[in-house]
């Protein structure tokens, strides 16, 4: 039997109102919308992003060798795992959907994110 990892987004934590507030939608210089997220908030969600890949990847890597017990135990750590990360980087869960969800629809923020976590990666 193949077993995927199941380990939950974080997005799913929060409630679509946290996500709202967190990153509510204020109106530019330019006139259009946009979310207002500082540039401290914009690398801390880049920083937790690089840690929650290497926390999924591991994983992913070791989840379909264990016995359904232990894959729970694992993917309870990892939920674990991914909340320390978020609390290293003074994010909370609906801040970091909120620049989640911005990252999706803007295109700008997305390479920005982007280059923040090959700058990183690079970095170490």
């Amino acid at each position: 039997m193949v077993r995927k990892a199941c380990i939950p987004a974080l997005l799913l934590l929060a409630a679509p109102a946290a996500l709202a507030a967190a990153g509510a939608p204020v109106p530019n210089m330019n006139g259009t919308l946009g979310t207002a997220f500082s540039n401290r908030q914009i690398h801390a969600y880049a920083s937790t992003l690089l840690e929650i890949q290497k926390i999924r990847q591991a994983v992913s890597f070791r989840i379909d060798s264990l016995p359904q017990d232990k894959a729970d135990l694992l993917q309870e750590r990892a939920k674990a795992e991914m909340m320390q990360a978020l609390s290293r980087h003074g994010l909370d869960v609906a801040t970091f959907n909120a620049i989640s969800s911005a990252v999706d629809k803007q295109r700008s923020l997305r390479r920005e994110v982007r280059q923040l976590m090959m700058e990183e990666k690079l970095s170490i």
